[in-house]
């Protein structure tokens, strides 16, 4: 009877220390899992041979729209316009039908790279795709590309902190994903120090504590919503701030906010990324007069 009271003892107390260790372990292990592939797992890095920066993807699959229907698979990844700029140009050109000189823009391909992992978030290679720039804004520094692949769907995807519930707000928690360096994707933890900073050119900024560098630029601003219950993509690191003579405060990084983000997606009928009712594929243009000028935007 002793030793049945002594052992049914002995399994209490080891239940009552290591139990509430095990579940604290479990916690900890979830909580990353959880950051690891909503913030991580969509971050890639955009590469141009001798030039690289960061993107996130932000939408993929099949367009609600019936006419897209021959299209398959859109797999949309949002960078910085000046992470791509030199794969894109503009030159004039002289035009024999129009006899005159006219303004040409020329996209050449961009490759975007995924990272593979193992354990969760041990980074051990890249997997290469060919992407397209299918939008771009200098003044908005925003820019967007599909993937060639129309096949498969990316698993992880971003999630666009949602519109007209408010937020995001100063003091909230943020994280800064990017290839900073061309190294594999790692966050940097801060607050979100500002929401209405403004560019040389008056548009507008956020002002984040969470470091970043070099090769960030194009990546993810993130906010964890505790009503949603998941972490959510509020901006796309941009710049950071500079003093003296070619210093840098890496804590003093500003990002396009996620207004801007939706304001430039709609500009280029990609407003069904955040929920717009999605549009039919455009006709093909007709041609045009021989005095009419092609515009490049």
């Amino acid at each position: 009877m002793f030793n049945e009271l002594a052992k049914g003892a002995i399994i209490a107390v080891f239940a009552a220390l290591v139990l509430p260790q095990i579940s604290a372990a479990q916690t900890e292990t979830e909580a990353p899992v959880k950051k690891i592939t909503e913030m991580l797992y969509p971050t890639v890095m955009v590469d141009l041979s001798n030039e690289r920066g960061s993107g996130t993807v932000i939408f993929s699959g099949v367009r609600k729209h019936e006419s897209w229907k021959d299209e398959k698979v859109w797999t949309l990844v949002l960078t910085n316009h000046h992470v791509i700029t030199k794969a894109v140009n503009i030159a004039e050109e002289f035009d024999p039908k129009k006899q005159k000189n006219v303004q040409k823009e020329t996209r050449r391909p961009v490759h975007v790279r995924f990272w593979d992992y193992n354990d969760y978030s041990t980074a051990v290679g890249t997997t290469g795709r060919v992407a397209r720039i299918v939008a771009w804004n200098k003044h908005m520094d925003l820019a967007l590309l599909r993937l060639d692949d129309k096949e498969r769907i990316i698993e992880n995807v971003a999630t666009l902190w949602p519109e007209d519930i408010g937020g995001p707000y100063l003091f909230q928690q943020t994280w800064a994903v990017g290839s900073g360096m061309g190294n594999p994707p790692y966050p940097t933890e801060g607050l979100l120090s500002g929401i209405s900073g403004k560019d040389a050119k008056g548009r507008s900024l956020y002002l984040s504590s969470a470091p970043i560098i070099f090769g960030n630029s194009g990546g993810s601003l993130w906010a964890h919503s505790k009503s949603r219950d998941r972490y959510e993509m509020i901006g796309v690191p941009s710049m950071v701030s500079g003093y003296g003579y070619g210093n840098i405060a890496t804590h003093l990084a500003w990002s396009r906010p996620i207004s801007e983000i939706r304001e430039f997606l709609r500009e280029n009928d990609y407003g069904f990324v955040v929920g717009d009712k999605d549009k039919p594929k455009p006709k093909k243009k007709e041609p045009k007069d021989e005095d009419e000028d092609e515009e490049v935007k």
